[in-house]
């Protein structure tokens, strides 16, 4: 045989010549798959016969398979069938239907009704099971009773099996033919697209083989089947072409050119496994035996010049047989532990799916069990973000650094105090920290220019559009404090003073107070504002894997439970911080903290000290160390010649520092403890608290079955997934026993 005619699913006859019948319970395990419909799962290894339906393709299935089809037109070509042949002692045939997989519950268990057996595979009788298979798949009858009653081609399978004691083990798929033009009242251009569909569907796995016939009377280079062979195999490896009716190819050139093809002479590589040749009974001879008609076949191939082929085992229908049989044994044996191995995945894969969409959810009780476990589940994965238990091995979308909530919060809040601290005043006091703004700004590279506030609010509300009226300030970009409080505190002074003789009213500490916590507002809301968003991220996130696939349950538990909920905890939280600033900026001065007197007279005496050191003379030497000061110098030091607005505005300064201080570290620890930790994080009544089983308890029924039963989708899904783990798992005791 020609090198380029040795195929990767074809025996080597010299040194396995009877392999392929040395396994029929191979065989039979794969042809059990297929009644469970697991071809529609996972490919199987099997062989497709395809061609036009002109093309002697059921004249080389009946020669392949030993049994005549019935000849009335239309029988048994409007359907895949599967042909199945068995070496028993006993001669019979049994035919049967196995369902699509489309097909609903109730018509699947009609059709698996459905089982005929005769002994008389060439009789009327025969013909009769046809045409009630046909009926059963709800195929119309010819003539003018059938028309406009039924479908023309279905996608059901007919399972015909064939036992007989000279039969040689092999299963068939044959698929309707190709035709390019419709007949009306007959078939239509929908049905060409259909049948299209259904050969392309049956060749395209990698364990097929395909069987392309193929006419002599016709241009071979112009198939359709081919190219239809070729788009599924464009390597050629897993098809052979079977060329029929050489009686029709008088023309001596012709005849040369397919005795080439058949040698591989052509220099055409493009079929692996070559070209057979084989010569079937007329269509007019409806009496001759099979052995009859190989008789004929043996003569016709022994006359000129078709005797060439006599060498190439590739001739004849028997030679056919042997080697289709041994191709289909060769990929079953390679490629059995792999569909095993597939099969076992493919069950792995539905049972986890259908674990995922839990139980069935018909009535109020399951749809509150169901919404209640995803409660749990999500108080889970709150409580561990919360606390800081950042297992993986319980949940593993904490191996993404944004769902570790409780270490993002603490990280914004520490950079919150930090830029109060450098950046919270609107001017620097003197002898103030004026280093502390440059530190923040080199360790979090701010740049003092003009706010992208616009852009970044964009950005969250494009991802966050139920937050746009909720979040304030959360672009906001605080600038650097000015140089020189004095000014300011004189200008309030000078434009609010009374009567005062040398002292100075309680306001004036309030509107200083006032002026320096200006940003205030603008850094407390851009906080809030920032926790706001790490919580409502980390609750989508946190929803969508309680709710795992079901994605219909969690949309509609967004929508209807939990976003107006969660949008007035949000608002809450920015309430208290409103009401922390209006207490804490509007209202009267108030400190019952040791640190306020301690921090005045610490400011009061180091002016007294700075002042002393301008006037001071060193001690001589010899003399204990220290200053020394006359008492005229002393007086002077004491008694400052500075204006009255001077002083009073210098005590000011030293009392509105002292309080700044005070309630500055209050005023951070206030808005990190109530509004971040408690509203937004640790209270019953905080946006990660909101969702759990004493809310899903107090639902009503309506509101469940809107929020927790299962729409269509999920319950053919479910079905599905039912029905395709039931096979699977049918599939894998066979593969075992």
């Amino acid at each position: 045989m020609p090198k380029t005619h040795q195929g990767i699913f074809e025996e080597d006859e010299t040194e396995r010549p009877t392999a392929a019948l040395s396994s029929p319970a191979l065989l039979d395990k794969f042809d059990r798959l297929r009644d469970l419909n697991i071809g529609n799962i996972v490919s199987l290894p099997q062989l497709v016969v395809v061609g036009d339906q002109s093309s002697g393709k059921s004249s080389v299935l009946e020669s392949l398979t030993g049994f005549h089809f019935p000849r009335a037109p239309g029988l048994c070509t409007r359907y895949v069938t599967q042909i199945t042949c068995r070496r028993v002692d006993q001669e019979s045939a049994s035919i049967s239907i196995i369902p699509s997989a489309g097909a609903d519950a109730a018509q699947k268990e009609k059709l698996r009704g459905f089982y005929a057996e005769t002994k008389n595979i060439a009789g009327e009788d025969f013909a009769k099971i046809f045409r009630d298979a046909s009926a059963a798949m709800g195929i119309r009858g010819d003539g003018e009773e059938g028309k406009g009653k039924g479908d023309t081609f279905s996608d059901h399978v007919l399972k015909i099996e064939i036992s007989g004691p000279t039969q040689t083990p092999l299963t068939v798929i044959d698929v309707p033919g190709i035709f390019r033009r419709s007949t009306p009242g007959v078939t239509t251009d929908a049905d060409m697209a259909l049948v299209r569909g259904m050969i392309e569907r049956a060749i395209k796995d990698e364990r097929t083989i395909i069987l392309a016939v193929v006419p002599c009377n016709a241009d071979i280079a112009t198939q359709e089947i081919l190219k239809l062979a070729t788009d599924a195999d464009p390597h050629g490896q897993r098809t052979m072409g079977v060329l029929t009716k050489p009686d029709l190819a008088t023309e001596k050139a012709n005849q040369q050119v397919i005795i080439n093809l058949v040698l591989g002479k052509t220099g055409d590589n493009s079929l692996k496994l070559g070209y057979c040749i084989v010569k079937n009974r007329g269509a007019d001879d409806s009496s001759s035996s099979l052995t009859d008609r190989d008789a004929a076949e043996s003569r016709f191939f022994q006359a000129d010049p078709w005797r060439q082929l006599a060498s190439s085992n590739r001739v004849g229908i028997t030679a056919l047989r042997q080697r289709l049989s041994g191709m289909i044994q060769s990929i079953t044996r390679k490629e059995f532990p792999r569909v095993r191995e597939e099969v076992q995945r493919k069950l792995h894969d539905a049972e986890a799916k259908l674990k995922a969409l839990g139980h069935s959810r018909g009535d109020a009780m399951s749809q509150r069990a169901y919404l209640a476990q995803i409660a749990n589940k999500f108080q889970e994965i709150v409580t561990d973000a919360v606390e800081a238990k950042y297992d993986v091995s319980r949940h593993r979308l904490f191996e993404d650094s944004a769902m570790k909530l409780i270490t993002r919060v603490m990280a914004a809040n520490e950079r919150f105090a930090e830029e109060f601290a450098a950046k919270g005043h609107k001017a620097h006091f003197e002898n103030g920290n004026r280093i502390a703004s440059a530190m923040f700004n080199a360790k979090y590279c701010t740049i003092e220019a003009e706010s992208d506030e616009d852009e970044e609010k964009e950005e969250v509300l494009s991802e966050f559009p139920e937050l746009g009226d909720i979040l304030v300030d959360h672009g906001y970009v605080c600038p650097s404090p000015k140089d020189n409080i004095m000014d300011a505190i004189k200008e309030v002074y000078t434009s609010s003073r009374g009567p005062e003789l040398g002292t100075f009213g309680g306001p004036l500490i309030a509107q200083s107070f006032k002026l320096q916590t200006t940003k205030w507002p603008s850094l407390v809301h851009r906080h809030a504002s920032t926790a706001i968003i790490l919580v409502h991220a980390f609750i989508t996130r946190a929803l969508s894997e309680a709710c795992g696939p079901d994605t219909h349950t969690r949309t509609e538990l967004w929508d209807t439970l939990l976003l107006e909920r969660l949008q007035t905890a949000y608002s809450r939280a920015m309430d208290h911080a409103r009401f922390l600033l209006d207490v804490e900026c509007h209202g009267p001065p108030l400190t019952l903290n040791q640190y306020f007197s301690d921090h005045y007279d610490t400011a009061r005496g180091a002016r007294y000290e700075a002042r002393i050191k301008e006037h001071a003379t060193e001690m001589p030497q010899n003399k204990v160390q220290g200053w020394w000061l006359s008492q005229a110098v002393l007086t002077q030091v004491v008694l400052s010649k500075s204006g009255n607005v001077d002083q009073v505005c210098r005590q000011v300064h030293d009392i509105l520092q002292s309080y700044y201080a005070v309630s500055r570290r209050r005023f951070v620890d206030q808005v990190c403890q109530y509004v971040v930790r408690y509203y937004l994080l640790d209270s019953k009544e905080s946006p990660l608290r909101l969702f759990n089983t004493e809310l899903v308890l107090g639902l009503t029924d309506g509101e469940l079955e809107s929020v927790a039963g299962e729409d269509e989708g999920t319950v053919r899904e479910r079905e599905r997934l039912a029905l395709e783990v039931a096979s699977l798992r049918s599939a894998i005791k066979i593969l075992r026993g």
